[in-house]
C-alpha cells in the first residue's frame, strides 16, 4: 500500500473551486488541476463514488502497465492520505473500470490473455489486491480495447469488444454474497459495429444504453436484458470521434451526459446533455484547457454536482468540479421563487473577509517597507470575480491613496498610525463591478459592510457620497426603518444593502451595523473572532460561540461565522517564503503546505487554504450534534480566499431542514 503525500479530495476540490469558475452552456465548471502527481497513464482513467468515498483507477503508461486503484477520501475529509494499491503484477494494455453495487466496489480490467479480471473491496477504503479473480465466460473468448460496466437490476452488466472483429459484446454478471461472480454468457451485439470499446449506462431495471463510435459517427442503442433485444441505433450528435464516447448519468436519474474528444487530432472535449428519452442534437465544447486523447470519466457528488476525471495530453491525471447551477445567479436558481418570503435570518450566504484585498497596489504605515502580498492579501479573486463566484456579503475597509479611495488592510484604522498596511482594489472599480452585476442579475442581492473608518482619510460622508454617485440610489435598498426580520428576500432582489459601522445617513440608504451581543443598529453581526493561526483554537472558539446562542438571538442579529486563521506576529513581520504566486501551480503550493515537509512562514491565503477545508465538516458535525440549531444557525459564512466552493456549500446548507 502506497501513500501519496498530497491533499485530501475535499482540500483538492477547495483548491480547484477557489479558482475562477467558468461556464459551458448550462454547466459551471472549475479549471482542471493535476492530482496524484506521481501517476501517469496512456489510457482512460475511471472515478467513482462508493458510500461517499471516492476511488480512481488507471494503468501505468506503456504497451502494458500495472493496474492501480486509489482511495482519494471523502468529500469533507480533513485527513491527507490517498491509498494507492496495485493489483500485484497484473498488467493490461487497456483502461480499467470501477463499478459499485450496494455492497461492493469492483475494479475490472482486460488481462494480456484477453480474459476479464477483477478485484473486490476489502473495506470502504481499500481493495483486496491479493485475490485477483477472473470472470468465467462461455467459450473463453478474448476481449480487447477496453471494458465498461453498469449495474442493472442488481447485476453488473459489462460491455467490451470482441478480439477478432468489430463486434461489441455484453454480459450480465451475477455475484454471490461474497461478491464473486458466477459463470456468465457473453453475447454479441448484433448489427452494430464499433471501432473502439463502448460505454454503457443504466436507464431502468429493464433497460441499459450502449454508446459507441464508428466511421459513420456516434450512436446509442438500448438493451432489454430480459428478452435480449436491442433498439435501432440513434445518432448522438453530428460530430465524430475515434475513441469511445462516454455516457453517464449526472444530477438526476433522467439526465444523461455524452462526452467525447474531437475527431482525429482534435483533443478538445465536447459534451451533449439531454433527458434519456430525448435525442441530444447539440454538442458543446468545453474550454480549451480541457484536452485529452482518451475517453473521460465522471462520478456524481450529489444532485447538483459531479466530478470529471481525465488524462491530459501530458499523460497526467486531472480533476474538475462541475455544477448544474451558475454561481453568478445562484440566488435566482435556488432561492427564488420558493423562498421569496424568507428573510436574511432564514438563509445562509457566502461572505468575504477584507473582500477588496485581492491585489496590492500600494503600501503605507510606519514600516510600510515590510508590507507584501503575503501579509496583506486575503482574497484570490477581485470583487467582480467574487460576485460571479456567488459571494454575496463583502467586508470593505477603505482609505485614501493616490488621490482616490482604495480598499485597505492595515494594523490601525488610519494608515499613518499603523505599523504597516496595504492598499488593494480601487473603490470605483468595485462599485462599477457591483453596478454591472446587479444590472445583469435582477434576482441577486448583495450586502456590503464598511468598517474601520479613518476620518482623516475617507470620512463616512465622503464614502457614502461616492457610493451614491457611482451606484445610483435605485440599486441601494432603503429599509425605511424596517427590522431585518421583517424584510423579505423578494424585496431585496436586485438591490445592495449598504451598512456602515455605527453610522447611518438620513435617507437610510446607508444604515448602521455593529458587532455586539446586543445593539440598536439596523444590522448587528453576532460573531466570534478567534485571532489564532491554530485550527484547534479556531474550532474551539466557534463551538463555544454557537453554544452560547443555543436559546436564540435578537431580531436585528445575523449570525456571521468568522472563519479566519490569523498570522502570528512572526509570520506577519516576514516575507513568506512560500507565498502562492499565480504563476505557480496551486496544487504544488497545496502539497507544500499540507504535507508540512518543511516549516514555513505562512501567508494569509496559505492559512485560509489550510483552514477552509475544515469548515464544511465541522459545521456538519455541529448541526448533527445540535451545537448549531434553528435558533443560532449561521447566516453568513465569512472567509478568506472566498470562491465558488463556499457558495456551493451555502447552497447545500440552504437545502437542509435547518434552513427550511
Amino acid at each position: 500500500m502506497k501513500f501519496f503525500g498530497t491533499v485530501s479530495l475535499f482540500a483538492f476540490i477547495l483548491i480547484v473551486m477557489s479558482l475562477a469558475s467558468v461556464r459551458a452552456q448550462n454547466l459551471s465548471l472549475s479549471p482542471p488541476l493535476n492530482f496524484l502527481p506521481a501517476a501517469t497513464t496512456d489510457r482512460a482513467i475511471d472515478i467513482t463514488n462508493f458510500k461517499g468515498r471516492y476511488f480512481i483507477a488507471w494503468k501505468e503508461a506503456g504497451a502494458t502497465g500495472i493496474i492501480h486503484v486509489c482511495y482519494l477520501g471523502k468529500q469533507y475529509d480533513t485527513r491527507f492520505s490517498q491509498l494507492d494499491a496495485s493489483a500485484g503484477t497484473e498488467v493490461s494494455a487497456f483502461a480499467p473500470v470501477l463499478r459499485v453495487t450496494d455492497k461492493h466496489i469492483y475494479a475490472f480490467w482486460i488481462s494480456t490473455d484477453g480474459s476479464l479480471k477483477y478485484i473486490i473491496n476489502s473495506s470502504d477504503t481499500t481493495f483486496n489486491t491479493q485475490a485477483i479473480k477472473t470472470v468465467s465466460f462461455n467459450g473463453s473468448p478474448k476481449l480487447k480495447l477496453g471494458v465498461t460496466a453498469t449495474v442493472i437490476n442488481g447485476k453488473v452488466m459489462i460491455a467490451s469488444h470482441a478480439d477478432n472483429k468489430n463486434d461489441m459484446v455484453v454480459a450480465m454478471l451475477d455475484a454471490g454474497e461474497d461478491g464473486v461472480f458466477k459463470p456468465a454468457v457473453l453475447e454479441t451485439v448484433m448489427d452494430k459495429r464499433s471501432t473502439d470499446y463502448p460505454f454503457i449506462v443504466t436507464l431502468s431495471d429493464n433497460h441499459a444504453r450502449i454508446c459507441y463510435t464508428n466511421d459513420d459517427g456516434m450512436f446509442y442503442a438500448d438493451y432489454n436484458p430480459a428478452d435480449k433485444t436491442w433498439t435501432k441505433r440513434t445518432a448522438v450528435e453530428k460530430s465524430k470521434t475515434k475513441v469511445a464516447p462516454a455516457v453517464y448519468h449526472a444530477f438526476s436519474t433522467s439526465r444523461l451526459f455524452y462526452l467525447w474528444k474531437g475527431y482525429s487530432k482534435d483533443n478538445f472535449i465536447y459534451y451533449a446533455s439531454e433527458h434519456e428519452q430525448n435525442r441530444p442534437v447539440n454538442g458543446y465544447k468545453l474550454p480549451d484547457y480541457f484536452k485529452t486523447p482518451y475517453p473521460v470519466s465522471i462520478c456524481s457528488v450529489d444532485t447538483k454536482k459531479f466530478i470529471m476525471a481525465f488524462v491530459g495530453e501530458d499523460q497526467k491525471l486531472y480533476l474538475s468540479y462541475f455544477t448544474s447551477y451558475n454561481p453568478a445567479s445562484w440566488m435566482e436558481d435556488t432561492l427564488f421563487p420558493a423562498k421569496g418570503n424568507f428573510t436574511l435570518k432564514d438563509i445562509v450566504i457566502p461572505g468575504a473577509h477584507d473582500a477588496g484585498m485581492s491585489a496590492l497596489n500600494g503600501t503605507g504605515g510606519m514600516h510600510g517597507s515590510s508590507i507584501n502580498p503575503c501579509n496583506t492579501l486575503t482574497q484570490k479573486l477581485n470583487i467582480g470575480k467574487q460576485l460571479n463566484a456567488g459571494i454575496r456579503m463583502f467586508d470593505l475597509r477603505v482609505g485614501a491613496f493616490k488621490n482616490a479611495i482604495y480598499t485597505k488592510h492595515s494594523s490601525s484604522d488610519c494608515m499613518a498610525d499603523a505599523m504597516g498596511g496595504g492598499y488593494g482594489e480601487q473603490f470605483k472599480d468595485i462599485l462599477d463591478s457591483v453596478k454591472t452585476f446587479l444590472n445583469r442579475h435582477k434576482k441577486e442581492f448583495i450586502i456590503i459592510t464598511f468598517s474601520h473608518f479613518c476620518p482623516k482619510e475617507a470620512p463616512a460622508d465622503h464614502v457614502a457620497d461616492t457610493i451614491f454617485s457611482i451606484l445610483g440610489k435605485d440599486l441601494i435598498y432603503n429599509n425605511q426603518s424596517k427590522s431585518i426580520d421583517n424584510i423579505k428576500l423578494n424585496d431585496l432582489a436586485g438591490k445592495v444593502i449598504i451598512t456602515f459601522e455605527q453610522y447611518a445617513n438620513r435617507e437610510k440608504l446607508v444604515d448602521s451595523n455593529s458587532m455586539a451581543d446586543k445593539a440598536k443598529t439596523f444590522l448587528n453581526f453576532r460573531r466570534a473572532y478567534a485571532a489564532t493561526n491554530q485550527i484547534n483554537k479556531l474550532l474551539a472558539k466557534e463551538e463555544l460561540f454557537f453554544s452560547s446562542m443555543k436559546d436564540g438571538i435578537n431580531k436585528n442579529d445575523l449570525v456571521r461565522l468568522d472563519w479566519q486563521l490569523t498570522q502570528s506576529s512572526d509570520e506577519a513581520a516576514l516575507i513568506c517564503n512560500d507565498f502562492e504566486d499565480e504563476k505557480v501551480s496551486p496544487i504544488v503550493n497545496g502539497i507544500m503546505l499540507l504535507t508540512n515537509v518543511v516549516k514555513k512562514n505562512q501567508s494569509i491565503t496559505d492559512l485560509a487554504q489550510f483552514g477552509n477545508k475544515y469548515l464544511p465538516s465541522k459545521i456538519n458535525e455541529w448541526i448533527a450534534n445540535s451545537t448549531i440549531n434553528k435558533n443560532n444557525k449561521p447566516n453568513i459564512l465569512y472567509v478568506d480566499s472566498a470562491g465558488s466552493w463556499i457558495t456551493d456549500y451555502c447552497i447545500e446548507l440552504n437545502g437542509t431542514p435547518l434552513y427550511n
